[in-house]
């Protein structure tokens, strides 16, 4: 008959009640830490927590970096398809003002009308590309970070 323990050890001696050399047992079964392995426990939670967010903060810039790649893309597709629907559009205007007027005029005119469209679709697109990265979930958890870190002093 064999006397092993429950997590596969044959040395007849159960793991449940072994402690680390540096902890103690105290009578109602908890163990007791030192404060230097506390300290150290914390510190390396503390790195952890500090990779995490970094990671964290990579991922959001990414997705947003991402985000604003794809809809510049978009953006450039609609404007090559906009600019020959443009070009139709504009000769359909010169044609029809040719008729009432010198051509001179009419290519004029058909200029200044691109020109505007051509302004008012730049300014578009400074606003979209100007707006600021969003990086409120890792602002809100550092500051959720903070506010714990500040309770470790308290205890």
């Amino acid at each position: 008959m064999s006397d092993a323990a429950p997590g596969g050890s044959t040395t007849g001696r159960s793991s449940l009640g072994s402690t680390s050399p540096r902890s103690t047992v105290t009578s109602d079964g908890h163990t007791g830490k030192s404060a230097g392995q506390l300290m150290k426990e914390v510190t390396e939670d503390l790195s952890t927590l500090i990779r995490k967010e970094i990671e964290l903060a990579k991922q959001e810039v990414g997705a947003s970096v991402s985000a604003k790649l794809k809809g510049a893309a978009i953006i450039a597709i609609a404007g090559i398809l906009g600019f020959f629907a443009l070009i139709f559009l504009l000769l359909a205007i010169r044609d029809g003002l040719d008729n009432a007027m010198g051509t001179w005029l009419a290519d004029l005119i058909t200029a200044v009308i691109l020109l505007a469209i051509g302004a008012a679709g730049a300014l578009a697109a400074k606003k979209k590309l100007t707006a600021p990265l969003n990086t409120d979930l890792t602002k809100q958890t550092i500051k959720e970070d903070v506010r714990w870190a500040k309770t470790l002093g308290k205890r």
